[in-house]
């Protein structure tokens, strides 16, 4: 029997037969590559076959890093690929994927996975891939070649990265002060400690936080008072001060920097208090000034500086810091500045200095606040009587109680606010009718009778006093009946008299006043006091036809119904009318068309605009009246029964949220 070929048996048999494995049933196929040993087999599963399950099931099977090499070469599979690095374990072959992948992914996931120092070095140095070199330098332990890439690798990433695990000082140096890279010296600054490098990093490096970092590393105080006087930025110089305790340092900080948050954080640690006062005075900045002030504690200083400080709100705050009387008493008695002064005084006690500073101190504001310490009543009535401002004045008097000094100042002072304030604190009726008597100032005279209970002053007063507001003020504590009738129909103003009528009960006079008097007021106040309604309508229709009369004899009367001349300017005569009772007139009379509108613009009486809304049918003068009422429930009144949508509308507006 001839030899038999048992490979092209089994083809044969495999062309007969299908294997499970390249079953076209999806489920067999898997199921046999779960089991499947042959590592051939499972690499032309894993290149060729068409489901990615099966695929990736066949590599989890393949132990042999030469065939799983061989499937990244060939496949086209990404997650194959990568499933295939994942079990390589031979660092070299690794590094040749690497160095062949196309897709870049591969050899990101193979640089991961490669231990070997001489395999990472060659990609190190290399490889394209700027992420696989920087992958590369993370794991990388050979110092030189971290050097290297640290001086000459043409990525900042790279070259910071290899810095991290650089130690050598003076490379560390040489790379913080000359590599163009901000982050590359930072890193290198990191890695220093020669505070001399990190000191001349934090003077002159380019960039802001590779300076910060220096100066943080750097803890030499005369390095720090270099850098401080020295370094261009000024937040470096700022910085640095904060961690300098030599004062001497500190003040040339003051003196020679121009800026001012520098010498406003040196201060605070300066105690020199000759130097803190010079600096409070006359410092350019405020924030500057003010803080040295905070750290001067010698009084004598403090009083200089309440003197000589350029800043006022300096020297006042300087006072603020000083106990001594002595000191006090000087600068209430010879500072320029009256705010001083006045601050000053607050602490100054002697009488005597007071007084001084009253009598000499050119400012009233001062003097005022002198005033408030004395307690001497015959220094108080001098004040009261003789300096030359009313305000020092007015307060010496809220604080005398001699009556008699009073009614004088209440007499002859000048200024009616003193005059006024020496009458309220009067109670003497005596005293308090001399002045209502003798008084020039009516307001004054007004006041003392408001303090009178005598009614035969009172009575002298409404008879004989001037001005009628002193007259009815007086009327106000009059009960005699006789005399309240004399005033009503006797007094030369209408006002007076009408007060007058409002107290009288007797029908017959006010019947008489109502249909005398010369002003229509008091006849409408005397009418309207009489009980007897039938009596009432008769005078107030004859008042009626009165005021008519005497409104229509009106010059401005007669220029508003001249109709031969323009409307405007009759306009303008109707804004001159104060008499209301013209107004209301004027208001009746269709004939003025569109004026009567801005004739009830001016009316204010409720009373009679609700009567002429009701008797009034135009729509325009209805809403010139609507816009007058105040009148809430009139308006509410408006809004639900006018049968004008628009005026309804306009009413419901007018209340607002109160409706």
């Amino acid at each position: 029997m001839t030899g038999i070929d048992w490979c092209d048996l089994m083809g044969l048999f495999d062309k007969i037969i299908k294997p499970k494995w390249k079953h076209k049933d999806h489920k067999v196929r898997l199921e046999a590559v779960k089991k499947l040993d042959d590592q051939n087999k499972l690499s032309e599963v894993a290149i060729n076959d068409s489901e990615a399950d099966i695929r990736l099931a066949a590599v989890e099977r393949i132990r042999n890093d030469l065939i799983l090499s061989d499937i990244i070469k060939k496949s086209s599979d990404e997650n194959v690929c990568l499933a295939a690095v994942e079990r390589i374990n031979d660092d070299v072959l690794l590094g040749e994927i690497v160095k062949d992948d196309t897709m870049g992914i591969i050899s990101k996931k193979a640089v991961e996975s490669i231990t070997d120092g001489g395999v990472l070095a060659e990609i190190a140095i290399n490889d394209e891939s700027e992420y696989n070199r920087l992958k590369t330098v993370e794991r990388m332990n050979d110092l030189v070649l971290l050097s290297d890439i640290a001086q000459n690798d043409a990525n900042a990433g790279i070259r910071r990265e290899a810095v991290k695990g650089i130690e050598d000082q003076d490379l560390l140096a040489s790379i913080a002060q000359r590599d163009k890279s901000a982050g590359v010296r930072l890193e290198a600054v990191r890695g220093l400690s020669n505070e001399n490098v990190l000191a001349d990093v934090a003077k002159y490096d380019r960039n802001e936080k590779v300076r910060l970092e220096a100066l943080r590393k750097v803890h030499d105080e005369t390095l720090l008072i270099d850098i401080a006087k020295n370094a261009e930025d000024y937040l470096i110089r700022l910085k640095t001060v904060e961690g300098i305790d030599d004062e001497d340092a500190l003040i040339d900080v003051v003196e020679g920097d121009e800026d001012s948050w520098v010498r406003l954080e040196a201060v605070k640690g300066i105690e020199k208090q000759d130097f803190l006062s010079e600096i409070a005075k006359f410092d350019d900045d405020t924030l500057v000034r003010e803080e040295a002030l905070k750290g001067v504690s010698d009084e004598n200083l403090l009083a200089d500086i309440s003197k000589d400080a350029e800043d006022s709100w300096i020297r006042l705050e300087a006072v603020k810091g000083i106990q001594n009387r002595e000191l006090l008493e000087d600068i209430a008695l010879y500072a320029m500045d009256s705010w001083v002064r006045i601050e000053a005084i607050k602490g100054v006690s002697d009488e005597g200095i007071l007084v001084e500073i009253i009598n000499t101190d050119k400012d009233a504001w001062v003097r005022r606040e002198a005033l408030k310490g004395i307690d001497n009543e015959i220094i108080l009535e001098d004040v009261a009587q003789n300096d030359k401002n009313y305000y020092v004045r007015w307060d010496a008097v809220k604080r005398i109680n001699d009556e008699i000094i009073l009614e004088s100042i209440a007499k002859k002072d000048e200024n009616f606010n003193v005059r006024f304030e020496a009458v309220k604190k009067i109670e003497n009726d005596d005293l308090l009718a001399e002045i209502s008597k003798e008084a020039e100032d009516s307001w004054v005279r007004q006041d003392a009778v408001c303090g009178i209970s005598d009614e035969d002053t009172l009575a002298d007063v409404v008879k004989n006093d001037k001005d009628p507001w002193v007259r009815l003020e007086a009327l106000k504590g009059i009960n005699d009946d006789d005399l309240i009738s004399d005033v009503a129909q006797n007094d030369k103003n209408y006002y007076v008299r009408m007060e007058a009528v409002k107290r009288i009960d007797d029908e017959e006079l006010l019947s008489e006043i109502a249909q005398n008097d010369s002003h229509s007021w008091v006849r409408r106040e005397a009418a309207n006091r009489i009980s007897d309604s039938e009596t009432r309508q008769d005078l107030e229709s004859e008042l009626d036809e009165k005021d008519l009369l005497d409104v229509k004899n009106n010059a401005l009367y007669k220029k508003v119904t001249d109709y031969t001349i323009s409307e405007f300017e009759r306009e303008e005569y109707i804004e001159e009318i104060v008499d209301e009772k013209i107004l209301r007139i004027l208001a009746r009379d269709k004939n003025l068309y569109e004026l009567r509108v801005k004739v009830i613009e001016r009316i204010h009486n409720q009373e009679f605009l609700k009567d002429l809304y009701y008797d009034t049918s135009e729509g325009h003068v209805r809403r010139s009246i609507v816009n007058n009422i105040t009148d809430k429930e009139f308006l509410r009144f408006i809004y639900a029964n006018d049968p004008d949508i628009g005026i309804s509308i306009q009413a419901f507006t007018l209340l607002g949220e109160e409706f």
